[in-house]
């Protein structure tokens, strides 16, 4: 049985083509960043998204150490993301991730919100490739999180089926509050 992360990337994995250009929409430190690198390949590019120069500059050291050279961070909000893709030029994109919440050992006050998350997954959407994934990793353990998480379920449920497909993979036999991975394929 697959763990949270590991099967986020599992998902992704199974739609992101060598040489796509893909969106990481919150940096965090990083490590999602760079399983897409590696994933896309030196021929393929990845979008970093995030509001904080701490995580920024923590995902860097780490690029640094990984080798990581086909990345470009963005300090911006990931509602901000779609906009800055199209302004560079960029039409389409072969997959994303949302890790929602806090930066892992960052100020906890400082947190994704489910307006500014849902606005962002529909403009990354709207450049997502048929037959692609959004893979959106959720954490209801704080209360900001249980709020993100009810908005963003009420938000997925309305989707038409015509246009997307939306799976949920959760651990039963833990806490509400555990996090879990919700998949948007786009058909």
């Amino acid at each position: 049985m697959k763990q949270i992360i590991p099967f986020a990337h599992d998902w992704l994995r199974q739609t992101i083509e060598s040489g796509d250009t893909v969106v990481d929409a919150t940096l965090g430190n990083g490590h999602d960043s760079v399983f897409l690198s590696q994933t896309v390949g030196s021929n393929g590019h990845v979008y970093s998204f995030d509001i904080q120069v701490e995580a920024i500059t923590e995902a860097k050291q780490l690029f640094n150490r990984e080798q990581t050279e086909n990345v470009t961070t963005v300090q911006l909000g990931h509602e901000h993301a779609s906009s800055y893709l199209q302004d560079r030029g960029v039409q389409s994109i072969g997959g994303a991730i949302f890790n929602l919440g806090f930066l892992p050992g960052g100020d906890e006050e400082i947190t994704t919100h489910a307006d500014t998350t849902i606005q962002a997954i529909d403009g990354i959407f709207s450049l997502l490739k048929s037959k692609r994934m959004i893979v959106i990793v959720v954490y209801p353990g704080h209360e900001t999180g249980q709020t993100e998480k009810n908005q963003l379920m009420t938000y997925l449920k309305q989707q038409k089926p015509s246009t997307m497909d939306v799976a949920m993979y959760h651990l039963v036999n833990r806490s509400d509050k555990a996090p879990f991975v919700v998949g948007l394929y786009k058909k």
